[in-house]
């Protein structure tokens, strides 16, 4: 049987750890979590001519909410449904995703500027030769070391030395030792990526609906795909989306998953560095030695980078074949290169950076060509602002009249019951009568039919004897007439 032929969305976002990743990320964690009260606050991120442009509602409308019921959420229990969760406790999900506790980006900011200015000040004055050779030694064993460094104990040292400017000197290593201290298991810079988005979507135009692959099955594939290539970056959190479509729809559901940027194990904020390497091992494993690898050390220019995001989407792509879709006979893969590149896609891919209020395609601008739609079919059938209200008018005269005969309505029909009954009982009497008749007058006719049989029977035995009497005498009167003759001749 020949596959079914498929397209896929897939793509990713990364939000760092600075300002503008808290405040991007925030604006995606506000729609994912439908989180209502606070829509409002995305006009915050609107420019003066979207201001203008749209309205408070016009804002609002990125889904239907009537069919929020369809939308659901992956909790340690298992996938639930999203409204099962309060405004304040979505409200929470998005602090634990976008600000992790144990992170203080502005104190981060600070001990860092502290301890870049300590590290240069410290190795200044060892080209310079402002150390002993003792110093310097130690000095380097402090700069290399990435575990905490005891503070009180490095100065006592370091006092034993001799040295010029001891007290600046002490005072700069001080301050790298206490900076150090602070960012261990923090990132270097706020520019890391603290969380990634994940979109995992089967475009509208495949036509494949609830009925073949149901939004549950989706977000399991999700997790599966993530638990398999990056176990050591957990999932803080994972939405399916079912009410980006039309009311009478089943097509639309896509999958949001969030994803940390911090390595679990090493505390390290390497989300990037660790797709890339996964990229590296897909390559080398499906084209061997003539792979053509990414440095891992994150340095790729732009073109480099779209390469790397190209092979993350083949990866999803073959794992989506592979535990979803060829077991329900579908087959995913990409456009034709000629389709990729044209300029539709470069549009879309244009689009897809800009916020689901701001992109010509969305769930709004589908609910208005559905109207249009609507309202085109209207004029087919002939029917007018004008007529609908007549119609209207005249329904709502009607509706008035038999509200009017209600109560005289009710009264009949409570008179009628009663009526209904009596005659019912009377039907129920006169039933019972012939039906006790009925028993009268088959014993009647039984026993006619029994006295029938026996009178039968008797005027059969006597047309018997009545016959065999008229045999007797006829014989009985031959004879003589024989005996007779007999007699007189012989005289």
């Amino acid at each position: 049987m020949t596959m079914r032929s498929c397209t896929l969305f897939y793509s990713f976002a990364n939000y760092g750890l600075n300002k503008k990743g808290r405040r991007n990320g925030k604006a995606s964690l506000i729609h994912s979590l439908r989180l209502m009260e606070q829509l409002e606050l995305k006009q915050k991120y609107l420019n003066k001519s979207h201001e203008l442009m749209r309205t408070k509602n016009e804002i609002k409308i990125e889904w239907d909410s009537s069919l929020s019921h369809a939308n659901l959420i992956d909790t340690e229990d298992g996938i639930v449904r999203l409204d099962a969760f309060t405004q304040a406790q979505r409200q929470q999900l998005l602090l634990d995703v976008v600000e992790p506790p144990e992170l203080n980006t502005k104190n981060a900011d600070k001990w860092g500027k502290l301890k870049s200015s300590a590290k240069y000040k410290l190795n200044q004055w060892i080209k310079k030769d402002g150390f002993c050779d003792e110093g310097i030694e130690f000095i380097n064993e402090i700069l290399a070391s990435e575990n905490v460094v005891n503070v009180h104990h490095s100065k006592y040292r370091f006092n034993l030395f001799d040295m010029k400017r001891k007290s600046q000197k002490i005072e700069q290593l001080t301050n790298y030792i206490n900076a150090h201290n602070a960012l261990i298991d923090k990132p270097k810079t706020l520019n890391f990526t603290n969380f990634q988005e994940i979109l995992f979507k089967i475009p509208i135009v495949n036509g494949i609906g609830a009925d073949i692959v149901i939004g549950k099955e989706m977000m399991q594939t999700m997790k599966g795909f993530i638990v398999h290539f990056y176990p050591d970056y957990p999932i803080k959190l994972m939405l399916l989306h079912d009410d980006e479509r039309l009311a009478h729809e089943n097509i639309g559901a896509h999958v949001h998953a969030f994803i940390s940027g911090k390595n679990a194990l090493t505390g390290k904020y390497d989300l990037r560095i660790a797709q890339i390497k996964k990229v590296n091992e897909f390559l080398f494993k499906r084209d061997g030695m003539s792979a053509n690898l990414f440095s891992e050390t994150g340095r790729l220019n732009y073109e480099q980078a779209g390469d790397v995001a190209h092979h993350m989407q083949e990866m999803f792509y073959e794992f989506v074949n592979e535990h979803l879709f060829h077991p329900k006979n579908i087959n995913a893969a990409f456009h034709p290169e000629s389709v990729r590149k044209s300029e539709k896609r470069k549009q879309m891919r244009r689009e897809a950076k800009l916020a689901k209020r701001d992109r010509p395609y969305n769930f709004l601008t589908r609910l208005i060509e559905h109207i249009s739609g609507l309202e085109k079919e209207l004029d087919v059938l002939g029917w007018n602002i004008s007529d609908s209200q007549q119609l209207f008018d005249e329904l709502t005269r009607q509706l008035a009249i038999v509200s009017e005969s209600c109560d005289t309505f009710t009264e009949r029909e409570k008179l009628l019951e009663q009526q209904c009954q009596i005659k019912a009982k009377k039907y129920q009497d006169i039933y019972l009568a012939l039906l006790n008749k009925q028993k009268t007058l088959s014993k009647k006719m039984l026993f006619e039919y029994e006295l029938d049989e026996r009178l039968n029977e008797k005027a059969k035995t006597a047309v018997f004897f009545k016959v065999v009497g008229t045999l007797y005498l006829n014989f009985k009167l031959h004879f003589l007439f024989l005996f007779q003759t007999a007699y007189l001749g012989s005289v």
